[in-house]
This record gives C-alpha cells, structure tokens and sequence, in this order.
C-alpha cells in the first residue's frame, strides 16, 4: 500500500503509480505502460520552506516577509496569516531539498554524514549519476520557466531579484533530459547540478518534486525527476493545468455524470478524489503549518496526510449543473470539514457579495447551533478568488430560490 506521512507520498505499486502519475505527465504515463516488466518505486513531496534555495526565503525572522520570493503569496497575505496563527513564517534551514532515506537505499547510495569539525559546505556532493541514469521528465517542466516565474511575481506584487536571461533550463528534443543531480549533506541538489538548479528559480514552497526510480529487467537503474506545480499557482496566472485537461481527455472525462455516477463508478471516485488533493494543496499555501490544510468556514486545521477524510471536495455550483469545463475546476470548489460542507451542499449557508456567510432563515438566529458549528467567524477570504466568486453567484442564486420555497 502506498505511504502518505509527513508531507511525502511512497509507492511501490507499478498500478498505483500510474494511477498518480495519470493527471501530471502523460509521457511519464505512457512509458511505464510500454516498460510494464520494470520495477518501480516514487516519491513525491511538496516542498517545504527548507527545501527552497536560499535565494527565494528569509534567513531572519526579523528580516521582512518580502524576502520570501518563492510563495504563492503576497507579503500582504503572509502578514495577515502569521497575524491568525501562532506560529510564523519559518526563517533560516538548509537549501538542499531533503529526501527521505530509504530514496538512498533504493539507488545503493551511502547518505552523507556531517564529519566532526567539518562545515556542511566543506563535504564532497556524491553524483548520483554513478549510481543510476538521470532524466528531467520535460513535460513536467513546461511552467517552471523564469517567465512564468516572473509573471507569478508580477502578480504577487513581488520585486524580481534576478537576471531573467540566467535562469531558462535548456531542454534536449524529446521525452527526457539527460540532467545532473548530485547528493550533498542536506539532501539534493547543489549549484554544480547547471540544469537542475536553474530549475530551482521556479520552485515554488508547496510545488512537488515527484523522483521516480526504474530497475529494469537489466538491473539498471534510472531516476526520472518530475515537478509538479501548485494549483494556485494557476489561478494566480489565470491559465488551465495542460496536465489535468489532458488526463481529462484521455480519460474520456468531458462527458456528463450525474451525481449517482459519480458515486458508483470507481474511476470517477478516484478522479474526484484527485480533485480533493488539489483543493488540500491549494490551501496549504495559506497556513505556517507543513503540510496543514483548514476549512476556510471553520478553521478547524489540521496536517491533511493525517485527517484528510474530514475534510470534502464541496462543489459550488452543483456537480449535476455543471458542464465539462466547469465540473473539475478547481475555482468550483471549497475544502471544506464534513459540517459546513453538508449546510453548503443543501444551500442552508451560502457567502455573500461581501465574502460573509449568508444562513438560511432556517439557522439565521440559532446563535448557539451556529457557535457549536464554528460558524461564528468571518470566511477566510484570501481562498475567494474573481473566479470563485463566479460560481458562488450560481450558488447565492440557488440559495435564494430554495429560501422562497422553504418559507412556503
């Protein structure tokens, strides 16, 4: 069975790895299915504020929010968020991305030390490829350019710190790039590794790194390197994951269900479970916490590989009412706990115009069932996006129908 724990996903499963890699490259998809004798083993974490370069985070907490480059957030937002929760920003830690050791085991490669005395800087970086081929999946890379980075940043009201023409990975013809990847003290990557550490500009804190290891009926070894963007990152720029619609399509998704088959057909359980994920990774931009997701209603958080079943996929405008484009979109939905999901579902809550919570007449002045609900507090707002508020006028509409009804 597949490990979900701390902020990583480990599969040994040739079936479900494919079931993961389905919706983030369809190279990547269609190789496993043509070399099906090959073992595999992934790994797939978001990356953490440790694992970012040292020229994307602040290294003081004093030091000012604007220093962390590599956020789907404005400084702006990040203040309002360390001023809501306890703990803040984190500050300082390593710049390698951190793996977990069992990715040495799996390549026969011995994990560094720290030697007594000895700078972590002053240690010999191992090179992986000695121990197994290394390929950039380049599907994967098409939004992790400098300038789509420059246009998050240009968004974010966020100042560019570096020379544009520097920092474009140059990709060979093909599926694959043959890259560099070396093994320091910390973890991986280091400045020799050219490609990979251009692409390290564009990484962004909740992006994932998938590493996927092939042993083939040789006993070679290959290490393929996928990246993965965040959703918000794609509401931010206002463009559709090319990724996501083409598993859409090649699954034959862009036909109509209706809620029952969506609940009897087994892939489209899987689909929409897909699209949960999603939701849970867009809002773990919006806490300190790694890993930690929150209902934007409730607040009730909690880190997601741990208590993901609590929370639901909410569709805004109803699934059944929704046509091809419109029923996946991730601005069409709300992470939200199983509670205020069922209120919102059945229209007895909606938000307003202002981005508050509207109650039926039904629940409006039981002030005490609302108190023990946790709806008492104002929406986190900063997940209510235009494109969301689009659809939350579908529901604000049907919300009002359903009231003249429920008063006659």
């Amino acid at each position: 069975m597949p490990l979900v724990k701390d902020n990583l996903f480990i599969c040994d499963e040739n079936e479900k790895i494919l079931e993961f890699l389905e919706d983030k490259s369809s190279s990547m998809f269609n190789y496993i299915n043509t070399n099906g004798d090959s073992e595999y083993f992934l790994i797939r974490k978001y990356i953490t504020f440790s694992d970012l370069g040292t020229f994307g985070k602040r290294h003081d907490i004093g030091r000012p929010l604007t220093d962390n480059i590599l956020y789907y957030l404005t400084a702006d937002e990040m203040q309002e968020i360390e001023n809501r929760e306890s703990e803040p920003f984190a500050a300082t830690g390593q710049s390698n991305i951190t793996v977990p050791p069992i990715f040495y085991e799996k390549l026969g490669i011995e994990q560094l030390k720290r030697r007594q005395g000895q700078q972590t800087t002053k240690h010999n970086h191992v090179l992986i490829n000695n121990y197994a081929n290394v390929y950039l999946v380049n599907d994967t890379a098409k939004y992790f350019t400098i300038e789509y980075t420059n246009k998050v940043l240009e968004k974010l009201n966020k100042q560019i710190i570096w020379d544009s023409t520097k920092y474009n990975a140059e990709l060979e013809e093909g599926v694959f790039t043959s890259i560099e990847l070396r093994h320091a003290i910390h973890g991986i990557g280091t400045q020799e590794d050219v490609i990979f550490h251009k692409l390290r500009r564009n990484i962004f804190k909740n992006d994932s790194l998938i590493l996927l290891i092939e042993k083939n009926d040789k006993n070679q070894l290959n290490l393929f390197i996928l990246l993965d963007k965040n959703p918000r990152f794609f509401s931010i720029i206002n463009e559709t994951n090319e990724a996501w619609e083409k598993y859409q399509i090649r699954e034959k998704k862009l036909i109509e269900y209706t809620t029952q088959d969506l609940i009897d057909d087994e892939k489209n359980r899987r689909y929409q479970n897909k699209w949960r994920f999603q939701l849970a990774e867009e809002i773990m931009n919006f806490t300190t916490v790694e890993g930690g997701v929150f209902c934007p209603f409730t607040y009730i958080e909690g880190k997601f590989d741990e208590i993901g079943t609590l929370y639901r996929a909410s569709h805004i405008k109803s699934f059944e009412s929704c046509d091809s484009d419109e029923a996946f979109d991730i601005n069409n939905g709300l992470l939200l706990v199983a509670n205020a999901d069922a209120l919102f579902d059945k229209h007895l809550i909606t938000i307003g115009e202002d981005k508050e919570l509207v109650f039926s007449f039904l629940l409006a002045h039981d002030n005490l069932l609302k108190s023990k609900l946790l709806l008492n507090q104002p929406i986190f707002k900063m997940i209510l996006n235009e494109n969301r508020m689009k659809y939350i006028e579908d529901h604000r509409k049907v919300f009002y129908e359903k009231e003249e009804k429920r008063k006659k």
